[in-house]
């Protein structure tokens, strides 16, 4: 999915939703980390992907807390 279209989406959901995307994120790389230790890992980019994306729902996150 582009940039555009996932920031798009995250702007479109509620605080709610927000926090659920967050906890599935987060508990994605988890898994994606053990992963990579076990060497069982076939797209080690696919790590970086779920980062950024932590980082948008964070960004978006706080740019609704300080408006």
């Amino acid at each position: 999915m582009r940039q555009s279209e996932i920031r798009t989406q995250l702007k479109q959901m509620s605080d709610a939703e927000l926090l659920t995307k967050l906890g599935e994120e987060r508990k994605t790389l988890y898994a994606m980390r053990q992963q990579i230790a076990l060497k069982q890992l076939d797209n080690p980019h696919a790590i970086t992907a779920a980062r950024k994306n932590i980082a948008r729902i964070l960004c978006e996150m706080s740019a609704r807390k300080n408006s």
